[in-house]
């Protein structure tokens, strides 16, 4: 699990570190704070690989026609400081539980650096870039990734954007997507039913009726279903089932978040403003199913929120004397004198105490 993580010249970063991260993390802060930007540096941390810049791009909603139009302004929005002349290199580090330590740095070049051909070894690489430099393009940007625990080269990769497009190189796979959950997602019908299908094959699909049952406890039953496309369906009783689309945003969150968790291979998960869609009387036991999980499943969950109802429950579940060591709340600041953002973590006693007494755990 990742203990600690200090980030440089990344998104609203200048340098900052956070320390004392658990098993279950909660972050709290104002707007612009570095919330959703400290979930993807966890991102870039956990799974440094080029597929990592696509997703974030994809989530952040950034045109790729920008990127094709000013190749050299496709990676600006990942630096620091972007009104200036921003710094040409981030730097993500960190160290685990068990005293292993990593450094991610990422660098913008207008060519590829020789030491990269190796990654070219992969044919699919090698004739998508071979045809991508074939076409002659003047302008490119390429976003190079190197991966280092102490003297030690772990990896190496890249992204490059041209007229032509984003092209990832090495490390392609689809690991990234499956553990971020933006705070605007809605799973589509194919992928939630093939998701909830793999859970069944795992025989851990029970968690998922679990957990909507705590938003509604008429549900009583879930399918699959294939006619024309693979279907989650629900039945409340004594009703005739229905598409898990028709059941609102809160259902389909809570089950992506749920499959996420079950399916998920790397042992870790993002959540930006987990409190979206849940209600505040529903809050407490959907914590006590993530705790549950999150041992059950060996995964460190982050997860953002705005919410003080959410907090509140988050502290009440954690308080706990079987919770009380699985993790902490952090809140993210502005150092009034310059500005750098910084964390201040609260154990669950302390957000307890803070919260009875009315203390401002939210930036305020």
């Amino acid at each position: 699990m990742i203990k600690d993580i200090n980030i440089k010249n990344f998104r609203c970063f200048k340098n900052t570190k956070v320390s004392g991260f658990g098993r279950i993390n909660l972050i709290g802060g104002k707007n612009n704070s570095g919330k959703t930007s400290l979930l993807e540096a966890l991102l870039i941390y956990e799974l440094p690989k080029p597929q990592s810049i696509v997703e974030l791009k994809k989530v952040r909603k950034e045109s790729a026609d920008i990127a094709k139009a000013m190749p050299e302004r496709a990676w600006q929005n990942f630096f620091y400081n972007q009104e200036d002349a921003p710094p040409n290199s981030i730097q993500i580090s960190g160290e685990s539980d068990s005293g292993e330590s990593r450094v991610i740095d990422l660098e913008i070049s207008n060519s590829l650096n020789p030491e990269m051909a190796d990654v070219l070894e992969d044919s699919q690489d090698s004739k998508k870039f071979i045809e991508l430099i074939s076409k002659n393009h003047s302008v490119i940007s390429v976003l190079q990734m190197k991966v280092n625990s102490g003297n030690v080269e772990l990896a190496k990769s890249a992204v490059v954007a041209s007229p032509s497009g984003v092209l990832a190189l090495g490390f392609a796979d689809k690991r990234s997507e499956e553990c971020l959950i933006p705070s605007f997602l809605r799973i589509s019908n194919e992928d939630i039913a093939k998701q909830y299908d793999k859970a069944r094959f795992e025989e851990k699909e029970k968690e998922v009726i679990k957990i909507l049952q705590i938003l509604d406890s008429t549900i009583e039953k879930i399918e699959t279903f294939s006619m024309v496309e693979p279907t989650l369906y629900l039945k409340r009783k004594d009703e005739k089932r229905l598409p898990i689309s028709l059941f609102g945003d809160a259902i389909n969150r809570a089950a992506a978040i749920t499959l996420n968790l079950i399916n998920n291979n790397n042992h870790i998960l993002l959540i930006d403003e987990v409190e979206n869609g849940i209600h505040y009387t529903s809050q407490k036991k959907f914590w006590e199913t993530l705790f549950r999980l999150s041992v059950e499943l060996d995964t460190q969950i982050f997860a953002t929120t705005h919410s003080l109802e959410m907090i509140k429950a988050f502290a009440e579940v954690g308080k706990k004397d079987e919770n009380q060591e699985l993790g902490a709340y952090f809140e993210l600041a502005r150092n009034p004198r310059d500005g750098n953002i910084v964390a201040i973590r609260r154990s669950f006693d302390l957000l307890d105490y803070d919260i009875q007494h009315n203390h401002a755990i939210r930036g305020e």
